[in-house]
């Protein structure tokens, strides 16, 4: 059976005052920057009250870089009481794994929808864009996922230990793809 990885892939509608995002597969390293670069765009695009609903219905599971993004953006968000961040549809598996690095803390979860968010949901076929995944920008990709674990360290001190080879890893990448560009 195929694990899903290939399909990875989230789509996005713009309903009313209301982004909603699809997650497809796994919520993953691959789809990661792509999450975080579209979610700032509709943060900076906006100056009235905002809502953002990732749908998580169809997430088979989401790797630490996802789930460091999901905190960030959550932290980034509650600086702005004007929009509103929500994981909906969760499934328990994934509100384990939230739990596990202590994201479930930062972030704004439901493992159902309000009758509200479901009419929403209906709309969504509509007009839904592809958020293609930028895999060939490698130092953007290696900042993604070093910012993410910075962020799961920041929000549960715990997770250094977790994550320690992995931020070392991450940091000398950064730098050496830093000196490539040069």
């Amino acid at each position: 059976m195929d694990s899903g990885n290939n399909q990875d892939s989230l789509t996005a509608a713009h309903i009313d005052n209301t982004t909603v995002i699809r997650v497809e597969g796994r919520g993953s390293f691959k789809i990661s920057p792509s999450l975080k670069q579209f979610i700032h765009q509709v943060i900076d695009r906006q100056s009235a009250r905002h809502i953002i609903l990732i749908d998580m219905s169809n997430c088979l599971g989401m790797d630490s870089t996802f789930m460091g993004v999901l905190a960030g953006l959550s932290c980034h968000i509650k600086s702005k009481p004007e929009i509103q961040f929500k994981l909906i549809n969760l499934s328990e598996k994934n509100q384990k794994l939230l739990k596990t690095l202590g994201v479930d803390r930062v972030l704004d979860y439901s493992l159902s929808v309000t009758s509200e968010e479901k009419d929403l949901m209906k709309h969504l076929s509509a007009d839904t864009q592809t958020l293609e995944p930028h895999l060939t920008d490698k130092l953007e990709a290696a900042k993604t996922t070093l910012e993410a674990h910075e962020t799961l360290v920041e929000i549960n001190p715990n997770n250094y230990s977790k994550f320690k080879s992995v931020l070392e890893f991450l940091k000398e990448d950064v730098h050496t793809l830093r000196h490539k560009k040069k």
